[in-house]
């Protein structure tokens, strides 16, 4: 019996890391389906320091030079208080 409730929990698991997925497209208005491999290898890989200068968090992220803006434009946009103003594009590709 326990091995139908570890299955159903991971099925559970995989049908809501699909959703956070797509939610974050529909925040972002992203066209284009990603997986949660590519936001992995996009997002939660980059390197970074939280640092608390003068007590303000700060995070400061290893971004290359031609990443910086999209990154900008990614964090204005999941931070705006109205929702779907505007679109941020897919990652640029690594040239």
């Amino acid at each position: 019996m326990s091995v139908v409730w570890a299955t159903e929990a991971a099925l559970s698991f995989g049908v809501l890391a699909h959703n956070l997925v797509v939610l974050f497209e529909r925040k972002l208005g992203w066209l284009e389906a990603v997986t949660v491999g590519s936001l992995r290898y996009w997002l939660f890989v980059t390197a970074g320091v939280i640092s608390h200068p003068q007590g303000q968090t700060t995070i400061k992220l290893a971004v290359p030079l031609k990443e910086r803006d999209w990154w900008q434009r990614l964090w204005e946009k999941l931070l705006s208080p109205i929702p779907n103003c505007n679109a941020v594009e897919n990652r640029p590709p690594l040239t």
